[in-house]
């Protein structure tokens, strides 16, 4: 069974980014909220809402730095990644609880919705040493 998940929404907060330890290295992780909607045919052509489902997802380092600098809230995005149910215990009622999130290995801006575009230089490559 495949986990990989592709789709469209808009981010319902503004990214986080925090910095964390694996494996003792140091390691930017980004939080976003996703609205992902969904559509059908309104009969004459055209579409009309129906219906959606929130997604939290995170997405790590300099896709991570990139997202919170560059995304807002509100931002329409093309998300691609991996869906994993996270269980844990309330620590109030001691009940089990379950979670769907989303691995991200990218979030790309929806170009709809995109005003102006500027890239960045391109990276310098070392030559290689001994050709």
């Amino acid at each position: 069974m495949s986990n990989d998940f592709r789709g469209e929404g808009n981010l319902g907060t503004q990214p986080t980014l925090k910095k964390v330890l694996v494996d003792g290295e140091p390691h930017s992780v980004a939080e976003l909220r996703i609205f992902f909607d969904r559509f059908k045919s309104d009969g004459q052509g055209g579409y009309v809402p129906n219906g959606g489902f929130w997604l939290t997802g995170s997405i790590w380092d300099q896709r991570a730095e990139a997202c919170v600098e560059h995304l807002q809230r509100g931002a329409r995005v093309h998300a691609i990644g991996e869906l994993v149910q996270e269980t844990w215990t309330d620590r109030e009622t001691g009940d089990e609880r379950s979670e769907f999130k989303l691995n991200l290995d990218a979030v790309y801006p929806s170009p709809v919705k995109i005003e102006a575009v500027r890239f960045k230089p391109k990276r310098e490559i070392p030559p290689v040493v001994g050709s």
